[in-house]
């Protein structure tokens, strides 16, 4: 299927494009709210300033994809992967993130008020001047993230990781959620041994 079949088929009244294939497709400022694209692959792919309201792309691949200006708003993108994505000035209110990863990505500016970022990767990414207002960041991580111009502390969200070293602190944080760490360093002795001793201080063996 090319970007042009798929725009026509849209304005038919067709939404279901479930596992697409359009890599580097050209949908800059295209007309897509609430269409269904469920583990579809759009690397590389323009959607700049683009209408995905309430799209569903859930597991699709959009690394490197050109979001800037988008509007996202209520979009479903658990466990996408948004690897070194474009998102600037992005609107990403109320999008549920959960699971995603957004290593490297660029969301200078964006709106993500009340977006759901449980457990996402946002290693390395630009959050530079962005609204993040009742972002629900459980489980996220932030390590080498850029949040200046930011009304957020990310140190005072619970189960945020913001360096390595703040591992440390979550496997012993009785409160906290595990995290879902990748499998390789999951597989680490270091990391068994402070689940061990999260064991310790979740049993009251030990005290922090």
């Amino acid at each position: 299927m090319t970007p042009i079949e798929m725009l026509r088929r849209v304005a038919r009244g067709e939404s279901e494009f479930d596992g697409v294939h359009l890599p580097c497709a050209a949908l800059g400022g295209a007309a897509l709210a609430s269409v269904l694209l469920t583990g579809a692959n759009l690397r590389k792919a323009d959607l700049h300033e683009s209408d995905l309201q309430a799209v569903r792309l859930q597991d699709a691949d959009l690394r490197e994809a050109n979001l800037r200006g988008a509007n996202l708003a209520l979009a479903i993108m658990r466990r996408a992967d948004l690897r070194n994505a474009d998102l600037r000035r992005a609107n990403l209110q109320h999008v549920r993130f959960a699971g995603a990863d957004l290593r490297g990505a660029n969301l200078q500016g964006a709106d993500l008020r009340h977006a759901n970022l449980f457990y996402a990767r946002l290693d390395g990414a630009n959050l530079r001047g962005a609204r993040l207002q009742e972002v629900e960041w459980t489980g996220a991580v932030l390590i080498d993230t850029n949040l200046r111009r930011t009304h957020v502390n990310a140190r005072k969200i619970p189960g945020v990781i913001i360096t390595p070293s703040d591992w440390f602190g979550y496997a012993l944080d009785p409160e906290a959620e595990m995290m879902l760490l990748e499998p390789a360093l999951r597989q680490q002795a270091i990391w068994r041994r402070l689940d061990f001793l999260r064991w310790l201080v979740r049993s009251g063996r030990i005290q922090r």
